[in-house]
């Protein structure tokens, strides 16, 4: 893991980063217990669409890796061959349509003098189609060597839409009923095997408490955030040399451990900014992160003990 970190590190230092921010590469874990089912099988779903839902899943499992490797071998359920795991579930979607009235205001009079202008208006009633769709899965997950229940869920997606002779639906049904059904495959994926992610967070750029040398390298480690991460960093680290950090100071420092794979100082980066008063928001989230983070490379060693490899 430590080398695809490197390497994201170095890809993410010679691509420019977003203005302001600093590139951060991690994991979410999955949040079922899957860490020993290295075999996996998705069976067809119950309800009309439970084949293409079974065949996504199937799909999206089969996709899933981690430090270069995949996550799941995919086994046909009819093949007999031994497996670790049963995915099985339900999915049905519902279309209901019932008549509606609407108020509409109608022109009976115009201005003689400017056609355009209307002068006397009332309010009619026009017939419209209300359509409400439910789209229902659940998704159980049984480790086969004892029988054990990992993961049961389920999910439900409601559309309502509107359309009259003055205004369309947005979308149609099938459209709708499409996009829940794979949205709904990709929350089961991230439940059963874990999501890596590359989001951009913003540094801090309060300069309070810096003397003017120390806040124009501050100024300028900023900017240097744009087109070299790297630099960035070097430069609010040399700034630690020579005096106590800011909360704005120790908030960059810990992005810029995180980046670099330094979780240990990432926290405590982070912690110190907390305790000299910062109110920054992303100072609980990137711990949080940072901890959803060692809990994948936890599950993910775990799982190489079982795959046999290093």
């Amino acid at each position: 893991m430590l080398r695809a970190l490197l390497a994201a590190t170095a890809l993410s230092l010679a691509i420019p980063a977003a203005a302001e921010t600093l590139p951060i590469a991690g994991s979410d874990p999955a949040t079922a217990n899957v860490n020993d089912l290295l075999r996996i099988a998705v069976e067809r779903f119950e309800g009309a669409d439970g084949a293409a839902v079974a065949q996504h899943l199937e799909a999206a499992l089969g996709e899933a890796r981690f430090d270069g490797r995949i996550y799941y071998r995919i086994v046909a359920p009819e093949s007999g061959a031994p497996i670790d795991g049963l995915v099985t579930g339900t999915t049905r979607a519902s279309v209901d349509e019932v008549p509606v009235t609407e108020k509409r205001k109608k022109c009976t009079e115009y201005d003689p003098a400017d056609k355009k202008k209307c002068v006397t208006e009332v309010e009619v009633d026009i017939r419209c189609r209300r359509r409400t769709i439910t789209v229902a899965t659940t998704a159980r997950l049984v480790a086969i060597k004892d029988g054990s229940i990992r993961y049961t869920r389920p999910f439900s997606a409601r559309d309502q839409q509107t359309w009259c002779p003055d205004r369309a639906a947005s979308r149609t049904a099938d459209d709708y009923i499409e996009w829940a059904e794979r949205d709904q495959v990709q929350a089961i994926r991230r439940d059963l095997a874990p999501t890596g992610y590359a989001i951009d967070v913003r540094v801090d750029e309060n300069r309070e408490g810096l003397g003017k040398p120390a806040a124009d390298a501050f100024k300028e480690a900023i900017r240097l955030t744009k087109s070299n991460p790297a630099a960035a960093c070097e430069t609010w680290a040399r700034l630690t040399r020579d005096a106590e950090p800011t909360a704005a100071l120790a908030f960059n420092l810990g992005l810029c451990a995180e980046m670099g794979g330094d979780f240990a100082a990432a926290v405590d980066w982070y912690g110190q900014a907390q305790r000299l008063g910062s109110k920054n928001r992303d100072i609980g989230e990137g711990i949080a992160r940072i901890d959803r983070h060692r809990r994948a490379l936890a599950d993910w060693d775990a799982r190489k003990r079982l795959m046999g490899v290093d």
